[in-house]
């Protein structure tokens, strides 16, 4: 038997403060390493900017007026919103950004871009007046080359427009109030200015090559022994003659060493690639669990003099969904299996929307590994540099997708754009040891044939090489052009076509589920720990092979730990999130949209292995024993060998891993750890303890106690070792407990518990949101005993002064220390003095969102409802009974399914609603009223729907007695006619 001991603790201990010892090395030595010895200089350009939310005619001219503008940093979102901002009422429109500016004249005769890393959505940039580039898209970044435009030792006038507006040519297309996610409009993405000589590495986005452009790296053979590293590097001569060059390429382990390196010479003008090829002996291999970094150092000589050099992070790694021996049966990474456990991610953040900073990004992933997940799915969109970065260093394996949901336009122009995000995407990313899978099909979209084998011929075009895989939904397009598929499995849990790759990209969540009743897939400490407890109790259902709807499963979650072949699956989410198509929050996230993690984290952290000392050891109580209905019985996660309880200090039982395994005995099969439940004999206020025991030694303890009067707030800095950086625009988060005398969090007894609760920043940072009382940052209501505060740093380091308070509670102080930033700012030129940001007129500031009155429901009875022969009535009564939970469905080959309602007299049909069996499906279907039951009126004729269309349709028809809905069609194929509920809204005549 294995010993745990403390070298388990150090190895986890070690892991991340390597992680985080790599990070800060990243974030303050660049001046040293790019200034002094590099000719290519990146400079900030995220401070000094000038915003204005509205269309201003000339805004792009250098004369303009602007003094009356917003100063703002970068990452910017064109609106702050409210946390809970649900039902499409973020702002869209337009915004304007200026950045004033100075290049010095020693830079006259370089090479100077732009490099915007995301503008949502679409973006026209102009310099000094003169319109330089449109950009459409928000998930991608694009390079603007200013060299002939850019005036030097004068002032130069950035200048921005950008639109949020919706864009049915644009993906994801699909307008935001049918949207299960918000791009919220900004410039939400760093911007930086480059400097190098014209002769020089290019940007593959810029370059815009097929399989070429930057630096594209393969590897043709990997094995322990040694690793075959190919690498293409495109170089620019922009002189204008002829140029005698080396090329010299190195790759170099963590600790500086070169331990590979090659060197081509050629006579070189206009554009070059160069192919080399280096040998690593004994390589480190790439891992989740061992995510080692070597760095590739590309040099550039114009005779004696290094003309341009980049350094690029890569990962030496081999990835099949084939066993070594031929066997479709789970994911493979350097020849070993390795089941995925993951999450999706919203790249969302409360108030801010997308515009975090990049440690904000890297504190996102470290939460998501240290939740015991070990891969990602960037849902529905590509993530940010920074997240991936992340993902590389600390070892998440990352399914890259391109903007879609749900929405497809036979638009030409829009196909087109399809084609170009996922040129780009894998142009971007395709060096990442991340990256393992690219979802080049759009989310849930009823694609035809033609597109799906276009963009898959493009991936493959991209990536030439045995590493790429693309991925979809297996009834969709997934077994005709795709490398992988989700979802191989039929509704009656055999498998469609064991040769095809499997992997389950959503489960855990449905779309119907209402968080105020606490018993579904939805909780939120808004209420209590009775819905945190029933997310878990499902989604156990779930993992462990259930298929039942009520019991929290899909039949299309491919049975996920009872799937003998899946190589994984992806919880949706990891965080909670709002979406234009809901006014309520989708709660289905492990941690808050704050990220304040909820029991699922822990439940789920329960998945790895303790020995593993990645993850290591866990226990966690699941209670806060604050429910005398509730918490008689106690629930526990742990990955240990043994939990012990105890009540108050005294004893209540013991319960071995091996014994609990058969309360889920496939979850435990695949390693992971069912939930202990702990039968004691009553509630008692007081203390719970938890005891994970491996090999006879407690290694973990958990202890919850039961919480008091409040007494005072206490301040946790959610910076998770990542110190903010004095740069202008980095952030860090904080919470604010309401606490009892004893520091315990006084979470909700009673749903909607809440206290009033005060922030104030001072020095060296400020409160975003703190000027503005529509979005209630510094002066809010607690969720849960917990409130939420983001900082933007200054460029001056120092202290940072956090004070907190709350009538009749002791308030709190802390102080944050922000540490110097190193590197370079471009020069800011000559503008007015801005304040600070706020909404300056109540148009901006003010939603005109307007909710129409709702017509009474007319009273139907099932009997009343008459389909044609042939066509089974069992269940049809649950169409009407207002249970999301219970459905009708018809079989496959009944189409198309005439469904007459007689409402028995004659009313004004004002609308109707179809709650549909299947979100991920759509239905084609036609409405006819009648006043006789043989002249039909067409209301609408196959209106195409997904089934999260479930909002009401109005409309008014008159003298209605006759009601006939006609079914035509429903895709993917093998999907069938599924109705939870209808319902009919009118008055009597």
């Amino acid at each position: 038997m294995f010993k745990i001991n403390r070298y388990l603790f150090v190895c986890s201990i070690f892991f991340w403060m390597s992680i985080l010892a790599g990070y800060s090395q990243k974030t303050t030595s660049s001046k040293i390493s790019v200034a002094a010895k590099n000719p290519r200089n990146t400079l900030n350009l995220n401070t000094n900017w000038a915003f204005f939310r509205g269309d201003l005619k000339g805004a792009e001219t250098v004369n303009f007026q602007d003094k009356n503008w917003n100063s703002i940093s970068i990452p910017h979102t064109m609106r702050l919103e409210k946390k809970h901002n649900g039902g499409n009422t973020i702002y869209q429109g337009i915004g304007w950004y200026r950045r004033y500016f100075k290049v010095d004249k020693s830079n006259q005769g370089k090479r100077i871009t732009l490099n915007f890393e995301g503008v949502q959505m679409n973006c026209d940039v102009f310099l000094n007046g003169e319109k330089l580039t449109t950009h459409y898209g928000g998930y991608i970044g694009f390079v603007v080359d200013i060299t002939d435009k850019v005036k030097f030792d004068a002032n130069n006038v950035l200048a921005v427009r950008v639109s949020s507006d919706n864009d049915p040519k644009t993906p994801p297309g699909k307008p935001q109030s049918g949207l299960d996610f918000y791009y919220y409009g900004g410039i939400y993405r760093n911007v930086s200015l480059t400097i190098t000589n014209k002769l020089f590495i290019s940007d593959a986005l810029e370059a815009d090559k097929i399989a070429g452009g930057g630096l594209f790296i393969t590897y043709r053979k990997v094995s322990n022994e040694k690793a075959e590293v190919s690498i293409k590097t495109h170089v620019v001569n922009r002189a204008k003659t002829n140029k005698t060059i080396v090329l010299k390429t190195s790759i170099r382990d963590k600790n500086g060493i070169e331990v590979a390196k090659a060197s081509s010479k050629v006579s070189i003008s206009g554009d070059k690639e160069f192919l080399q090829s280096l040998v690593v002996l004994k390589p480190k291999l790439w891992h989740p669990d061992h995510p080692y970094l070597y760095q590739v150092v590309s040099q550039i000589y114009d005779g004696e003099k290094l003309s341009d050099e980049k350094i690029s992070n890569i990962g030496i790694r081999t990835i099949s969904f084939k066993s070594p021996t031929g066997e479709v049966d789970g994911f493979y990474i350097n020849g070993k299996k390795l089941y995925l456990r993951g999450a999706n991610r919203h790249q969302s953040y409360q108030n801010i929307g997308d515009a975090a900073a990049n440690s904000m990004q890297f504190r996102d992933a470290m939460q998501i590994k240290k939740g015991g997940f070990n891969s990602v799915r960037a849902s529905h969109y590509p993530q940010s540099p920074a997240f991936l970065d992340a993902c590389d260093k600390i070892g998440l394996l990352v399914i890259e997708c391109e903007p879609s949901w749900q929405f497809f336009n036979k638009d030409s122009v829009f196909i087109a754009r399809t084609h170009q995000n996922v040129r780009e995407m894998i142009r971007r990313d395709r060096n990442r040891p991340s990256v393992f899978l690219w979802e080049t099909s759009l989310n849930e979209s009823p694609t035809p044939d033609y597109w799906a084998k276009e963009i898959v011929k493009i991936a493959h075009q991209e990536m030439p090489n045995d590493q790429m895989f693309t991925a979809d939904d297996f009834f969709a397009k997934g077994e005709k052009f795709y490398d992988v598929s989700y979802k191989v499995i039929n509704e009656d849990g055999t498998d469609p076509m064991p040769s095809m790759p499997s992997l389950t990209r959503e489960w855990g969540d449905t779309w119907m589920a209402d968080p105020v009743k606490e018993n579904g897939l939805r909780a939120s400490r808004i209420y209590t720990e009775k819905g945190l407890l029933a997310q878990c109790f499902l989604r156990q259902n779930a993992l462990n092979g259930s298929m039942l709807e009520e019991e929290g499963a899909y039949w299309d979650h491919a049975r996920l730990d009872a799937n003998k072949r899946i190589g994984g699956y992806f919880l949706w989410s990891y965080n909670d999130y709002t979406r234009g198509s809901d006014p309520i929050t989708a709660f289905s996230g492990v941690v808050d949209i704050d990220r304040y993690e909820k029991f699922g984290y822990y439940y789920l952290k329960a998945m790895q292995e303790a020995r593993n000392p990645v993850y290591g050891p866990m226990v966690y109580v699941a209670s806060y024993n604050n429910r005398p209905d509730l918490d008689a019985n106690i629930t526990v996660f742990s990955n240990c060998d043994e939990v012990k309880l105890y009540r108050n200090n005294i004893f209540v039982g013991k319960m071995t891993r091996a014994e609990n395994a058969k309360t889920a005995p496939f979850v435990a099969a695949k390693g992971g750890s069912p939930y202990y439940y702990f039968k004691t004999a009553k509630y008692e206020a007081g203390e719970l303890k938890a005891e994970g025991i491996i090999d006879g030694k407690v290694v973990s303890t958990h202890v919850v106690k039961t919480p008091g009067a409040a007494d005072h707030l206490e301040i946790e800095i959610a910076d998770r070792g990542i110190k903010p950086v004095a740069d202008g625009s980095d952030m860090v988060s904080f919470y604010v407990k309401v606490c009892d005398k004893d520091g315990t969090v006084l979470s909700n007894k009673d749903p909607l518990e809440t206290y009033k609760i005060n922030l104030d920043v001072l020095g060296n940072g400020t409160l975003i949101g703190a000027n503005i009382p529509r979005i209630n940052i510094s002066s809010q209501e607690s969720e849960g005993g917990i409130g939420y505060g983001i900082i933007r740093t200054t460029t001056q380091a120092g202290d940072v002064t956090i004070s907190v308070s709350s009538p009749g509670l002791k308030s709190a102080t802390s102080i944050v220390k922000t540490v110097p930033f190193n590197g370079e700012y471009v020069l800011d030129g000559d503008h007015a003095k801005w304040e600070d940001e706020k909404e300056i007129s109540e148009e901006q500031a003010v939603s005109t969102n307007v909710k129409s009155e709702v017509p009474p429901a007319i009273k139907i009875s099932s009997e009343k409802m008459t389909l044609p022969n042939g066509i089974d009535r069992k269940g049809i009564e649950n169409i009407l009974d207002g249970n999301s939970s219970t459905r009708w469905s018809a079989s496959k080959n009944d189409l198309p399914i005439e469904l007459r309602i007689d409402l028995g007299k004659k009313v004004i049909l004002q609308g109707s609603k179809i709650v549909w069996g299947k979100d991920s499906d759509w239905y084609t279907y036609s409405l006819e009223v009648s006043e006789n039951g043989t002249e039909w009126i067409t209301v609408f004729k196959d209106k195409k729907v997904s089934g999260q269309d479930y909002k009401m349709l109005l409309y008014e028809n008159k003298n209605v007695r006759f009601v006939k809905f006609l079914f035509s069609e429903v895709q993917p194929k093998n999907s069938v006619i599924a109705i939870k509920d209808i319902e009919l809204y009118g008055t009597s005549n």
